[in-house]
């Protein structure tokens, strides 16, 4: 009787381990979260046209700079070190891999990109200049590509 059970015992954890390795990674698009000190802000996603094996994620929004003035206003210091959290999507978990990020600051119609310290590391600084500003992230993948904009105040 002891030998069937580990026999069973066995086979169940084979086809565990075998679920695991099948896993599907093919994420959706993620939530984008702007770290500044101990304060963690969510972006609101804007723009979305993805797709995966299983899925589409189709969004259009008409004025980026519109979207973002009704934000709540995040309030950063001139020349503020930030970073930039990517979380999994909450539909569909997976990992991103060759991930193109663009970060951008708009002051009406002037866009000021910003520099992020490696293709790693979305870590990068405010401009100097007080005022309101509209933040911009251009998350790419093969998959395809999402935007999330922020209001930003800097004082």
């Amino acid at each position: 009787m002891r030998r069937y059970l580990n026999v069973i015992a066995g086979i169940f954890f084979i086809v565990l381990l075998t679920a695991c390795i099948g896993e599907d990674y093919d994420a959706g698009p993620p939530e984008i979260r702007l770290s500044v000190n101990e304060d963690v802000y969510s972006l609101k996603e804007a723009n979305v046209d993805w797709k995966t094996e299983d899925k589409e994620f189709k969004n259009k929004v008409e004025n980026i700079l519109t979207l973002a003035s009704e934000q709540k206003e995040i309030k950063v210091s001139p020349n503020q070190s930030t970073e930039l959290i990517l979380l999994e999507s909450k539909e569909d978990g997976g990992d991103y891999t060759d991930e193109v990020i663009k970060v951008s600051l708009w002051k009406g119609n002037e866009e000021i990109e910003l520099t992020t310290k490696s293709s790693t590391d979305y870590s990068f600084s405010f401009p100097s200049d007080p005022g309101e500003y509209v933040l911009e992230v251009d998350f790419r993948t093969k998959n395809g590509s999402s935007q999330y904009v922020g209001k930003i105040i800097l004082k």
